[in-house]
């Protein structure tokens, strides 16, 4: 499964120790390289950085977003992506309506409890919010009825 990241959630995951389930979850991890440069870090070779090639839709898309989101959906466009990882709620929408597929961090954390890598889904949504990261309270609710649900 090829997915798209964007930078929150690459920082996100990074918080938490958990980079590790992006490669477990998805065989092709691609971010732009506007969210490569805005991680600042150094990523793991198994994440494949790629330049986008519609400049023009970048460029329609930074009147609502930011230059990483901007990239993050053309590229899941460009790619033919089967999941796009987004947080922002205006990039989510903007891209639903551009009929991509969308999940977000705590998504990722879902599906991990579905495929049995990780134990505890209240433990890592806990250690979520000790880093900066925001979660609203019905985001939270929602993930921990799919997980008692489905797993």
């Amino acid at each position: 499964m090829k997915v798209i990241v964007d930078t929150s959630a690459l920082i996100a995951l990074f918080g938490i120790d958990r980079f590790d389930l992006l490669r477990k979850l998805f065989t092709l991890v691609l971010v732009p390289r506007a969210v490569a440069e805005e991680y600042g870090e150094l990523l793991p070779e198994w994440i494949k950085v790629l330049d986008v090639k519609n400049k023009q839709l970048v460029q329609v898309l930074l009147e609502y977003v930011h230059r990483g989101e901007a990239e993050a959906i053309t590229l899941a466009i460009e790619t033919n992506a089967d999941i796009l990882i987004l947080d922002d709620k205006k990039a989510r929408s903007i891209a639903r309506r551009l009929g991509l597929k969308i999940i977000g961090t705590m998504g990722i954390l879902v599906l991990a409890k579905k495929q049995k890598l990780i134990d505890d889904i209240e433990t890592e949504i806990n250690r979520l919010l000790q880093t900066s990261f925001y979660l609203s309270r019905d985001v939270i609710t929602k993930a921990l009825e799919i997980s008692r649900k489905d797993c």
